[in-house]
């Protein structure tokens, strides 16, 4: 279809990326194997910080009920210290009135015996009554003594209580922050598996070649942060970021089941990590992404008013060549205006007329006359497709 373009450049950007970029790295392991183990990794650490929360909450549960069991007892004691301090105040009165009534009674029985009385009687009744008043006091003594161990057992169990309402506080704030880390590991185990899918996703892909179409593996999000790591300079038109002209391929692929991440990935060698070093053939302002209408004798590109105009074309006409069931009809946007024609009649002819329909349904077949002359094509895009592979799968 048309030329080597771009050579000086791309030759640069590719030397920079290392010899990876140019054929499929080999790898140390098996690369869902490594996933797996990462995986498991994970697995093992949120499982670890699982069990550290729900240890720390029985501990936090067990310390409430000591504290509901000692308020409990605390109440008792309250209720046993005011029972025997009624006790001792009735205790109290009555010693009192019995130490009047000696001292009221003490000259009458002088007199009694004065006047012959029997004495014994009168003396007996003095004992009883010094008896009963000294029994009295020692109850009174006793009381005192048993409150006054009460009130340092309440004293005992509500330092225990303050010190239990310390150690409830502090697991209160242990289980913020392991909430937290059990979210983190969660967040861990699930980028794990999705690692793990990509993984099988592209080790069957690469048993079988690697399909134009289908859906992609890698997520914008994927694309972006790969192309964040490489130290390329993006210059984008209309004030668009890489992140969203990834989602824009995304977007744009699903819409025509071509693998939106690897026209990501032929576009930004294309346009040299998107900063567009052709020499004039092709600039941002033109929002050609894949080089399309640029050739050996050309003067310039293809020029699109927007990313997804360029990007749309592009899609489509990856779809041509590697779906030779591919028809106008069936396209889920009417073929490029820019591309194809702007007369919708004469676009959807030369796309269902296209020459090469079907020539490329793999990677692999690229180049060689397939979308580009040099015969390195398929394997410099699935190289630099391997590194973001390796990349999403890495955690």
């Amino acid at each position: 279809m048309r030329r080597s373009r771009w050579c000086a450049a791309i030759a640069t950007l590719l030397a920079s990326l290392g010899s990876v970029a140019i054929a499929s790295p080999a790898h140390a392991g098996d690369p869902v194997t490594e996933a797996r183990a990462r995986l498991e990794q994970a697995q093992q650490e949120a499982a670890a910080a699982a069990n550290r929360y729900e240890n720390t909450i029985a501990e936090r549960d067990q310390a409430q009920a000591d504290i509901t069991r000692i308020e409990g007892e605390i109440t008792q004691l309250q209720q046993q210290i005011a029972t025997l301090r009624s006790f001792e105040a009735q205790l109290r009165e009555t010693i009192a009135e019995r130490a009047a009534d000696i001292y009221r009674n003490q000259d009458v029985l002088v007199g009694v015996e004065a006047f012959g009385d029997d004495p014994e009687l009168a003396g007996r009744r003095r004992t009883l009554a010094r008896a009963a008043l000294d029994a009295d006091v020692q109850q009174v003594e006793q009381l005192r003594k048993t409150s006054n161990e009460l009130e340092q057992a309440q004293q005992q169990l509500a330092q225990q209580r303050a010190d239990l309402d310390r150690r409830r506080a502090e697991l209160d704030g242990t289980l913020a922050q392991l909430e937290r880390d059990k979210a983190d590991f969660d967040r861990k185990v699930a980028a794990a598996n999705a690692a793990l899918d990509k993984a099988k996703a592209l080790d069957a892909l690469a048993k079988q070649g690697t399909p134009v179409m289908g859906a992609p593996v890698l997520s914008a999000a994927d694309l972006a942060n790969w192309f964040r790591t490489t130290g390329s300079k993006a210059r984008l038109s209309g004030g668009l970021t890489i992140d969203g002209l990834a989602q824009l391929f995304i977007e744009e692929g699903l819409a025509e089941q071509v693998r939106g991440d690897l026209a990501f990935t032929q576009s930004y060698l294309e346009t040299g990590g998107f900063s567009f070093p052709g020499g004039g053939q092709v600039s941002p302002d033109d929002n050609n992404f894949a080089g399309l209408g640029a050739c050996d004798s050309c003067a310039t590109g293809r020029q699109f008013p927007t990313a997804r105009d360029g990007i749309r074309a592009q899609i489509q006409h990856l779809r041509n060549y590697a779906d030779e069931t591919s028809r106008a009809a069936n396209l889920t946007n009417p073929p490029s205006p820019y591309w194809y024609g702007t007369d919708a009649v004469v676009a959807a002819r030369n796309f269902d007329t296209f020459f090469a329909k079907g020539w490329a349904p793999t990677w692999e077949q690229m180049g060689k006359g397939k979308w580009a002359t040099d015969p390195n094509y398929a394997s410099k895009v699935l190289g630099l497709y391997q590194r973001m592979s390796d990349y999403a799968t890495s955690v």
